[in-house]
């Protein structure tokens, strides 16, 4: 237990841990390792049928007949289910603001390839794939538009009819007095930069199976999604069925990374088979299905930053046009407005103007990915900055550092209300450009250019927002948005009459560690081993507490739901001392807790259990103090104490921590292929206080490795009418452990002033960080060419094109 007794909301510098901060390894990694792990796949459901969905081949066409009899006839088919019958059972996903009416299966016309047209439910999945062979569908194709500047010119194609130009979303937003800082400018930079459209693919697709209970009028739902307190509000309304009547599962979960945000909408169409049937039914995607689902937004960013000529960052502009593919679906448009959290990054930029346009496109519709709305953000951000530090004949890192929020500074309020919640930025990025000898390898440089070798340094820091608030319903536009503020996560701890722990919690890990950390908190709280700790895996709306916003996405565990474990450890903590008290005859606070005992501060020989507790709180009830209820068990919901509505001019404190991290690399660009090396990687990781030091390390590493993949590989392209080019990892170029580089990882602990145990959101930083470190490096190679990279990702073939300009 900290020192000082603290409370749930509390936090002071001096608290010690006997386990929080302990490299633990992952508790549950043994039934992982050995085959043992539990996936919707795994799911063995007695009398289950096998969905299949059929899909566009065309990205935007008419509708003009479906013919489903031939396979309605087949032996073995159970149902067959088209867009519009669709529409008959189920009401469009809801949203805050006005979006097209979503289904989950085309009604009238494709707006994608891959967007659902048929499902069917078989005895078997190799039945009903062979009844989609028996499907006849005659589509009158439409002409179609990929890029956001050709889909808002007049006369494009419209993707949705009433949304003109395809303006899916826009809205202005002004900080500060922008104009006036830049009638002040001594110096502009303007810039324009495209982000590419990437993703995660997870190594398990999206799959689901129901269960529907004609007796009980239940509906049981497997599958993966990641944030269960807005699932639930809005995939009962469009089953139209009362939430406590469904019943949502998630099992382990093979990889989330965002992606499995958006499952609810296959979700809803293999339930409504469910319902059609009175039959369980599974369905699990294939890959190249799953790619269809999982890509994230792309944009086109023009960019000014008005300065002084001592490199002093007064003011910026910037105009966005974000291609969200096909529908704008909850949680969308936050691939925008996630990145205003720390639009400013860790810079002192008090005046700001950005021009937010959301864009429907022939694309697939867009979901969460890893860092979601950041990487791009910061992408245009830290591309200025390198290109207002060439024309100003300062180095990259020197302008940075002259531009940072000083230590002093924090808790710092960025111009949106955003509260930076401690940290050493200056520190981060000196210890970085130190450990990777920043400025040694500036005067070999020159040498290395001479001999036709082409290396290049980077050197950047960012700031990584996590716990999203529900106030970002006014960045949204959202009319009621004055309703929301904060977040929270629910979590149960008990102590059972052996002694033993149980705790429950509304996140749903995919990989994050949570059983291992929280068994770490509560062990520390209780004074017990975490081997004495059962977490309970996965989520189970009809046993796990959850909150509205509860799940795992934007970081948001290591505050809110370790907030959550801590207020409820710490309940059943005092409740335990109560009854020890009463057991001893003494006061409460005569007593301490350790190992297991819970003995009298003065006189340790005098003590009791916890099992003795436990025992007496569930079966010797004449043994409670007068007026304590029986039973060792505590449900706590936390919620994250800096956090109000926005106010008029739609300033909030938008998340609940702001992790950091500064990073540092030297890469070799070959002129003649366009290949990138990356020599060395070095970070500097800041999340407060660790949990794990261990498990954050894994994070760190696999966070900066997706980030490395991002910028130099992967790319949903697209060809210039709208077909796909990479629905495999044929063509999706997903790195392997051969790509990947080495790195040096440090930490900083700078503790939250706010969260409990000082601990802050973290995970995603170094994927967010990754492609403008590298995009600097790269750049930096190739300064006697004089190329500027202003897209990504550095494929071979763009670098060697770049190279091949300038020559």
């Amino acid at each position: 237990m900290p020192e000082g007794g603290v409370k749930p909301g509390e936090h002071r510098t001096q608290m010690k841990f006997k386990w929080i901060g302990r490299p633990m390894k992952r508790k549950e990694d043994l039934r992982f390792l050995t085959g043992k792990g539990l996936f919707t796949d795994d799911l063995k459901i007695h009398n289950a049928l096998h969905a299949v969905i059929l899909r566009s081949p065309y990205p935007h066409a008419r509708i003009k007949s479906i013919d489903t009899l031939r396979a309605e006839k087949l032996p073995g088919v159970r149902a067959v289910l088209i867009g519009a019958h669709l529409k008959d059972l189920i009401s469009p996903f809801r949203h805050l603001i006005d979006v097209p009416p979503y289904y989950p299966m085309a009604v009238d016309k494709v707006r994608y390839v891959g967007e659902p047209v048929v499902a069917l439910a078989a005895e078997d999945k190799y039945t009903a794939r062979d009844a989609t062979e028996l499907i006849d569908i005659d589509y009158e194709p439409l002409d179609a538009v990929v890029d956001v500047k050709d889909a808002l010119r007049e006369g494009a194609p419209l993707v949705h009819e009433g949304y003109e130009r395809n303006v899916a979303w826009h809205r202005e937003f002004s900080y500060g007095d922008p104009e006036e800082a830049f009638s002040r400018a001594e110096w502009v930079v303007r810039g324009t930069y495209r982000f590419h459209r990437y993703s995660s693919t997870p190594l398990e697709p999206y799959a689901c199976a129901v269960h529907f209970d004609r007796g009980t009028g239940v509906l049981t739902v497997w599958d993966q999604n990641q944030q269960v307190g807005l699932y639930r509000a809005r995939f009962p309304a469009a089953m139209r069925m009362p939430e406590h009547l469904v019943r949502h599962i998630t099992l382990d979960i093979g990889g989330g990374f965002g992606n499995k945000v958006m499952c609810y909408s296959t979700s809803a169409i293999v339930a409504a088979l469910g319902i059609l049937t009175e039959r369980p039914v599974k369905w699990m995607a294939a890959r190249s299905e799953d790619m269809s689902q999982v890509q994230s937004a792309d944009r086109l960013a023009e960019v000014e930053m008005a300065l002084r000529k001592n490199g002093e960052i007064i003011g910026m502009k910037v105009k966005i046009f974000e291609n969200i593919g096909a529908w704008l679906r909850h949680p969308e448009p936050q691939t925008i407005t996630r990145g205003f959290f720390t639009f400013t990054g860790a810079y002192r930029i008090r005046d700001l103007y950005i021009d937010a346009t959301a864009v429907f496109t022939n694309k697939a519709p867009t979901v969460p990915n890893r860092g979601y709305g950041c990487h791009p953000a910061y992408f245009h951000l830290e591309r200025m900055v390198d290109k207002a530090a060439t024309e100003l004949g300062i180095d990259g890192a020197e302008l940075r550092l002259r531009n940072f929020v000083r230590p002093e500074e924090m808790p710092y309020t960025t111009p949106l209300g955003c509260v930076y919640d401690g940290g050493d930025y200056p520190e981060a990025l000196k210890l970085v450009m130190e450990k990777i000898g920043y400025w040694e390898f500036r005067r070999k440089q020159p040498d290395y250019w001479a001999k036709g070798v082409y290396k290049g340094i980077g050197a950047i820091l960012i700031v990584e927002p996590a716990s999203t608030h529900a106030s970002v319903t006014a960045l949204w536009g959202s009319p009621i948005h004055q309703r929301y503020a904060s977040t929270s996560e629910a979590a149960m701890v008990r102590v059972h009459p052996t002694g033993k722990v149980v705790a429950a919690l509304g996140t749903v890990p995919q990989g994050q560690g949570h059983e291992t950390v929280v068994a770490q908190i509560v062990a520390d709280v209780l004074s017990i081993d975490p081997d004495d700790v059962e977490v309970l895996p996965g989520f189970d709306s009809h046993t796990h507490p959850f909150g509205g916003e509860s799940g795992t996405y934007a970081s948001r565990f290591a505050v809110v739901g370790a907030g959550a474990v801590y207020g409820a450890a710490v309940a059943v903590r005092e409740k335990a001392l109560r009854i020890a008290a009463n057991l001893l005859e003494v006061r409460a606070e005569d007593l301490e807790m350790q190992d297991g005992r819970i003995y009298v501060k003065e006189d340790p020989s005098r003590y009791v259990t916890l099992r003795e507790v436990a025992r007496a709180a569930y079966h010797q009830l004449a043994m409670l103090p007068k007026g304590e209820d029986p039973g060792l068990e505590e449900t706590y919901t936390y919620r994250f104490p800096v956090g109000e509505p926005a106010d008029e001019k739609l300033r909030s404190n938008y998340s609940s921590s702001y992790a950091y991290m500064a990073g540092g690399c030297i890469v070799e660009v070959d002129p003649e292929t366009g290949s990138v090396k990356v020599e060395r990687l070095v970070i500097v990781h800041d999340a407060g206080t660790v949990l794990n030091p261990l498990i954050m390390d894994g994070q760190v590493h696999g966070a900066t490795y997706h980030g490395i993949a991002g910028a130099l590989l992967e790319e949903f392209a697209y060809s210039q009418d709208g077909y796909p080019l990479a629905t495999n990892f044929v063509d999706y170029l997903a790195p392997t452990s051969a790509d990947t580089p080495d790195m040096e990882v440090y930490h900083t602990e700078h503790p939250s002033p706010f969260s409990p145990l000082g601990s802050k959101g973290s995970g995603e930083g170094t994927t967010i960080l990754m492609p403008p470190l590298l995009a600097c490096a790269v750049e930096d190679a190739l300064r006697p060419f004089a190329v500027e990279v202003n897209e990504l990702p550095l494929s071979p073939q763009r670098l060697w094109s770049l190279i091949a300009r300038r020559r």
